[in-house]
C-alpha cells in the first residue's frame, strides 16, 4: 500500500466558500493515498472562547452559527439533500452550546471549544462526496486518546496509534478520504478533550506518525518558512529545507507559521511535514524533516511581541541560595509560561519575559510569596516590569560550529541605535536572544538580516 499524505487546512483555508473549494481542488489533485485534518472556520474558535469567558455573549450565538455555515453551505452549491443533511448535523453539534449560558466546568468548556472543527470538519466531506470523491466525516475523539489537562491535553501516542490502526487505517485502505477533525481528542473517561489553541497543526503530526505517513502536508496562508518575518523584511529568503530543532526554536520564538509543540510526534519517525500555501499551490513550500540536504548555513531571524520584562533585584540577593528557586516557584504555581530568562550569575538581578496577559498575575504573586521572606531582610530592591517589548531571535541549527555570530548580531542592533535590555543564549547554541523596545521590532530584523547575509551566503 502506497503511504498515505496528511494534510492540515487551517482556519484561513476555510474561512468562505471559495477558499473551501479551493482547499478541496487541491484535496482532489492528491495522486496519493488521503487523510485530511481541518480546523474550524476562521474565528469560530474565537467567538467560542469568548462566549466561555463571557457566557452572556451565549445568546444568538446558536443561530448566528447555524447561519454561517449553512450559508457557506448554500454558496458551495451542496445539493438540497446534503444541505438538509448538513443542518442536521448543525443542529445536533450546537446542542453543546445549551450550557454556554451558564457556568460551565471544564468538561462543558471542552464541549463548546469542540464545536467549531465539528462543524467545518463535515461540511469539507460533504463537498468532497459532492465532487465524486469517497470521503468520510471523522470526529477524532475516536482516534485520538490524550490526558484531562483541560485546554492543553498531552496526546497519548501509543494508545492514539492503536486506535489509529483499527479505526482510520481500513477506511485508507478502501480509497476513501477521511475527513478529519482537528484540535479534538477524549480522555480515558470519554470526555472531550481539546490540545491547545492552533492545535491542529498537532493533530496532523499525531496522525502522520500514528500511520507511518510519507508526509503531512500543512496548508496555510504563507509559501512555508522565511530568514525573516515578510510582515517585517520583504528581503527573507524562502527556505527549502529545515531541521525539526530549528523549526521548533524559530516557532517557539515567534515563527507563526507553524506551533512549536507541533513537531514532538515526528521525532522518531521518518514522517517529514511541508509547509505548503493553500492560495499558491505551485510553490513548492518549506520542508521540515530530519536531515535537511537543501538547507545551507541558513540563520533565521525571528521575534515576539506582546511581551514585557519582569525583573527581580537586590544586592542582598547576592550569594543567596535558593532564590531563583523560590521565584520559579512561584511563577509556576500561577501558571505563567516563562518565554526568556535573563540572569546575572551572582543572581544580583533575574529578569523573565511573559506575556502581557500574565503580566498582573504573575507580579502579584511575587509580592504576595516574597514579601515575608526577603522584603524584611531588605534582599529584595524591587520586582519592576518592562512593558512594551519584544524578543528578537537569530535561530541556526549550527551557530555553535560558526564563530561570530552573535557579534555581528549584536553589531547589527548596535548600529540600528537600538537599545538591549536583557540577552539570552541556551547553552546548545542553536539560538541567541534579544530583548528590545517593541517598536523597533522592524528596524531590528531588518538590521540584523542585512548584517547577517553575509553568513547565509556560506
Amino acid at each position: 500500500m502506497v503511504k498515505p499524505v496528511v494534510f492540515k487546512f487551517g482556519g484561513t483555508s476555510l474561512q468562505t466558500a471559495d477558499r473551501i473549494r479551493k482547499a478541496v481542488d487541491i484535496m482532489a489533485g492528491s495522486h496519493a493515498p488521503l487523510v485530511v485534518v481541518t480546523s474550524a472556520v476562521g474565528g469560530v474558535t474565537n467567538q467560542l472562547a469568548s462566549l466561555i469567558a463571557d457566557p452572556s455573549l451565549a445568546d444568538g450565538k446558536g443561530e448566528e452559527l447555524r447561519r454561517l455555515h449553512l450559508q457557506i453551505a448554500r454558496d458551495l452549491g451542496l445539493e438540497r439533500a446534503d444541505l438538509a443533511d448538513y443542518e442536521a448535523h448543525i443542529a445536533t453539534t450546537l446542542a453543546d452550546l445549551d450550557q454556554a449560558g451558564a457556568i460551565l466546568d471544564d468538561r462543558g468548556r471542552e464541549r463548546v471549544l469542540s464545536i467549531g472543527e465539528r462543524l467545518s470538519t463535515y461540511l469539507v466531506a460533504r463537498v468532497l462526496s459532492a465532487r465524486g470523491i469517497r470521503s468520510e466525516y471523522i470526529d477524532s475523539r475516536t482516534l485520538v486518546r490524550t490526558d484531562s489537562v483541560w485546554g492543553e491535553a498531552r496526546v497519548d501516542l501509543d494508545t492514539t496509534r492503536t486506535l489509529v490502526d483499527q479505526g482510520l487505517l481500513p477506511i485508507v485502505a478502501r480509497g476513501v478520504v477521511p475527513i478529519v477533525t482537528g484540535f479534538l481528542g477524549r480522555n480515558a473517561k470519554g470526555d472531550t478533550t481539546t490540545i491547545g489553541r492552533n492545535g491542529s497543526d498537532l493533530s496532523a503530526t499525531v496522525l502522520g506518525a500514528c500511520l507511518d505517513a510519507g508526509e503531512v502536508w500543512i496548508w496555510t496562508d504563507v509559501s512555508g518558512i522565511y530568514t525573516a518575518d515578510p510582515r517585517y523584511y520583504q528581503g527573507g529568503r524562502l527556505l527549502e529545507e529545515i531541521s525539526f530543532r530549528e523549526a521548533a526554536e524559530a516557532a517557539y520564538f515567534g515563527a507563526s507559521v507553524i506551533h512549536p509543540h507541533t513537531l514532538w510526534p515526528l521525532l522518531e519517525t521518518n514522517v517529514a511535514v511541508r509547509i505548503k500555501n493553500t492560495f499558491q499551490p505551485e510553490d513548492p513550500g518549506t520542508l521540515i524533516c530530519a536531515h535537511p540536504k537543501k538547507r545551507g548555513n541558513i540563520l533565521i531571524t525571528t521575534s515576539i511581541e506582546g511581551v514585557s520584562v519582569i525583573t527581580v533585584g537586590g544586592y542582598g540577593m547576592l550569594g543567596i541560595q535558593g532564590v531563583a528557586a523560590r521565584i520559579f516557584s512561584v511563577v509556576q504555581t500561577v501558571g505563567t509560561s516563562v518565554l526568556m530568562i535573563s540572569q546575572s550569575s551572582s543572581e544580583h538581578n533575574i529578569s523573565m519575559v511573559v506575556r502581557d496577559a500574565e503580566v498582573d498575575k504573575t507580579v502579584k504573586s511575587l509580592h504576595a510569596s516574597l514579601s515575608e521572606w526577603m522584603m524584611s531582610a531588605h534582599r529584595i530592591d524591587h520586582i519592576r516590569v518592562v512593558p512594551d517589548v519584544a524578543i528578537i531571535t537569530v535561530v541556526g541549527e549550527d551557530m555553535k560550529g560558526r564563530s561570530g555570530i552573535a557579534g555581528k548580531f549584536f553589531t547589527a542592533l548596535g548600529r540600528s541605535a537600538i537599545n538591549i535590555i536583557a540577552i539570552a543564549q541556551g547553552s546548545s547554541e542553536y539560538s541567541i536572544s534579544a530583548v528590545i523596545a517593541a517598536h523597533e521590532t522592524r528596524r531590528a530584523i531588518e538590521g540584523i538580516h542585512r548584517e547577517l547575509d553575509e553568513e547565509n551566503d556560506k
